[in-house]
This record gives C-alpha cells, structure tokens and sequence, in this order.
C-alpha cells in the first residue's frame, strides 16, 4: 500500500523533528560525559595533592574507569540514534513506494550507511586519553 505525499512529507517531517529534538539530548549527554572526565581528573589531582592511601586510588581509579565506560555509552546511544532514524527514513522510503524521500532524506541515509569511523575514534581518543589523564598520576610520580 502506496502512502500519499501529504502523508509522506508529514511523516518525513516528524522523523526529521524528533531527530533535531534528540540531538539536544545528545549533545547534553556528551558534555555530562565531558564534564565527568574533568571531574575525574580533578578528583586525581586533589587525591595526589592530598597523598592519598591505596583505598582513596583506587576508588578515584574505579570513578574514573566509571566515567570512561560513561562515555562509551553515550557515545553509542548517539550513534545509534542517528542509525535509527536512518534506518527510520529508510523503512518510510519503502512505505513510499513511487514517492520518493527528499534529496536531504536520501543523503543521510547514504551517510550514515557507510559508518562513523571519525566520530568512534573521536570518543576513544577523548574518553582513553581522559581516563589515562585521570589514572596514570595516581599510580605513577607525575614528576618522574
């Protein structure tokens, strides 16, 4: 069953509204990541200041792996929601039979078939380096 274009633009329209809607919840989500990986520095800066004992390293060490595996998770919803709607637009393309998606639709779902490499190595680059920067202090002499 073919939709009609009014049906089909509203539907294309609602998809493209609840993605916009959805990236301010990921951009939220990505600055609480950014936000926990300076906290977790902070809390290793404060531990050395302080000499801390084995317990309070390893704590600060867990909270900081914590923070890292955070952000990998929030990495990933995003990414998946942008397959999701993707793959949203796609199933509409189906739906659509003679109908076609906009130019817009149609590149999207094009760009995000082929992968995020950049935006995975950016999270591990981000992510692996914040939870070196929180760790490696506690457990080496920054000064040596």
């Amino acid at each position: 069953m073919d939709m009609d274009l009014l049906a089909s633009a509203t539907m294309e329209v609602a998809l493209w509204e609840s993605f916009g809607g959805l990236r301010t919840a990921n951009a939220t989500g990505l600055l609480a990541a950014v936000i926990a990986i300076w906290i977790a520095a902070r809390f290793s800066s404060v531990m050395i200041d302080k000499g801390a004992n084995m317990l309070g390293k390893v704590l600060c060490t867990t909270f900081a792996v914590g923070v890292f595996l955070m952000g990998f998770n929030v990495a990933g919803l995003i990414n998946g929601t942008y397959e999701g709607h993707a793959a949203a637009l796609a199933a509409l393309d189906a739906a659509n039979g003679a109908i076609e998606l906009s130019q817009g639709s149609q590149a999207y779902i094009a760009q995000t078939a082929e992968g995020n490499p950049l935006g995975m190595a950016a999270g591990w680059l981000i992510f692996g380096s914040g939870l070196l920067i929180a760790v490696l202090p506690l457990w080496f002499n920054p000064n040596d």
